[in-house]
């Protein structure tokens, strides 16, 4: 395990790095300890208060050449995080239980939807929990839930169905071996590249607006100190005066 600060972390030169983001629960440490084969990550949902300022850490997948980065439940300061470490050939898995949603899942799509827009061509939906899936043909519904649709259709309808308590080992190696196509079917895509963040606009404009109004009463009170400036405005004051017929003084 590395630890996203540990100087160890810039030797892992493996060719692949994954992300796995998502709520408190939804099984991204338990996805590590499945493909890893032990369990090396501990559930943010034994840390408690503690799950809230978990770091990064860094899982190495032997002989995959592949880096699993466990992350704490997505909030403001891991997005903010993310935009510091993520580089243009990582790639995201958004996790996410096959289940009824949940409030704080749903804040963490719309999270997801929002503040990380230009990651959205390198991300992928992993459903964990894949048994709870009641379709007939194991297939994913996202349109049981409005949120989940739009994590489905901003990710381009990329989703794998993982599950972390396999019966055989023949189930698990196939849940691995669809997460890692995945993710090296969207490394290996030379088109998808990451979206430069767009600058908020409004907040831009606010700020051109500020500083705008702020510099009138200095550009005014310049030029009111000219007294060339004074004498143009009485003169032309006292000909409009003149011109309506009544006298400016």
């Amino acid at each position: 395990m590395f630890n996203m600060e540990d100087s160890e972390t810039s030797g892992t030169n493996a060719e692949l790095r994954v992300f796995l983001i998502g709520p408190r629960g939804a099984g991204k440490s338990a996805t590590v300890n499945t493909i890893i084969g032990k369990d090396v990550a501990e559930s943010t949902s034994s840390l408690r208060k503690e799950s809230t300022t978990k770091k990064m850490n860094m899982y190495l997948v032997e002989n995959q050449d592949v880096v699993l980065v466990d992350t704490p439940a997505l909030r403001k300061s891991l997005t903010k995080q993310l935009k510091k470490e993520f580089t243009k050939s990582d790639i995201l898995a958004f996790v996410i239980a096959a289940q009824s949603l949940q409030m704080e899942d749903e804040s963490c799509i719309m999270m997801f939807l929002k503040d990380l827009e230009y990651l959205h061509s390198r991300s992928f939906i992993l459903l964990t929990r894949g048994s709870n899936i009641v379709d007939d043909n194991n297939v994913f519904n996202p349109e049981s839930n409005k949120e989940l649709y739009s994590l489905y259709e901003a990710v381009e309808k990329r989703y794998v169905v993982f599950e972390n308590r396999n019966k055989t080992e023949k189930e698990r190696k196939l849940c691995i071996d669809n997460f890692l196509s995945m993710s090296r079917e969207i490394s290996s895509n030379e088109e998808i590249k990451i979206e430069t963040p767009r600058v908020n606009d409004t907040k831009l404009n606010r700020k051109v607006r500020i500083i705008s109004f702020a510099a009138i009463p200095i550009f005014l009170g310049f030029i009111m100190s000219s007294n060339r400036f004074r004498t143009m405005c009485l003169g032309f004051f006292n000909a409009l005066g003149r011109f309506l017929t009544f006298p400016f003084r």
